[in-house]
């Protein structure tokens, strides 16, 4: 991913999981269930498409259009499932490595939880994809804050919920909650990310990886540890029960 789609990429997942989460229970198409995409088209992205091209361009809020191009089955569960990465399980490998261009339309303006049911229901027909979600132990780190970080200022009244990417590469968080923070931590880790600081509302904050010396083979991941570390946070690694999504069935794609 460039580096500003790779930035536009993290700041729309961690709004998507902060602004609504969605419960994602067993589904499959059934003649009750809503086509709310009028048209959809669905084909292979150009070959050579990699991780570094994935890119969703569906808004947030209301809209008529679901647009994705190079991603994966289980990129579409991800956003689905909160963007928590490692809490997709099972399915056929190419599930996670073949690539897609998805472009939908809706015949009328849809909400965020109608987009996302509608994004079931193409999955299902398309992908004859059958999930449901059950609690497993997994793996996880989890987020605590031994006291209230000096950084962390709550959100004025008012202002708008929103997550930027500063010139450094740098997160900075307005109005927004820790389930924000554990999201970004989330894809910065790849591995599911768990709250338990115990700081309700929202607030505005920032971390600073880019001022931490890098040694030699640290990853950017690796640099954000050290910048909550500083900022006064704490990780700690341990298996936790989640509930994850389980893929039952998925097949490749029918034609258009």
């Amino acid at each position: 991913m460039s580096e500003i789609t790779r930035r536009d990429f993290i700041a729309n997942a961690t709004l998507g999981i902060a602004v609504s989460a969605l419960d994602l229970k067993a589904f499959a198409v059934s003649e009750s269930t809503p086509a709310l995409f009028e048209v959809a088209s669905v084909h292979p992205s150009q070959p050579g498409a990699t991780a570094r091209q994935a890119h969703f361009s569906t808004p947030f809020g209301v809209t008529d259009r679901f647009d994705a191009e190079a991603v994966t089955v289980a990129d579409i569960l991800d956003m689905l499932n909160g963007w928590q990465l490692g809490r997709v399980l099972g399915g056929p490998a190419w599930m996670r490595t073949d690539r897609y261009d998805i472009h939908a339309k809706a015949s009328a303006p849809i909400s965020s939880e109608e987009r996302k049911s509608a994004v079931q229901t193409l999955l299902a027909e398309r992908f004859k994809l059958v999930a449901h979600q059950e609690t497993r132990d997994i793996p996880a780190a989890v987020l605590l804050a031994p006291k209230r970080p000096a950084g962390l200022k709550s959100a004025a009244a008012g202002e708008t919920a929103s997550m930027s990417v500063d010139a450094h590469g740098d997160p900075v968080f307005i109005a927004m909650p820790m389930s924000a923070l554990t999201n970004y931590l989330a894809q910065m880790w790849h591995i599911p990310v768990v709250d338990q600081t115990g700081l309700a509302g929202a607030f505005d904050f920032s971390l600073a990886p880019s001022a931490i010396e890098r040694v030699r083979g640290q990853t950017w991941g690796d640099l954000v540890s050290e910048a909550m570390l500083d900022f006064g946070f704490k990780v700690e690694m341990k298996k936790v029960p989640l509930q994850v999504t389980v893929v039952d069935r998925c097949e490749r794609p029918t034609e258009n």
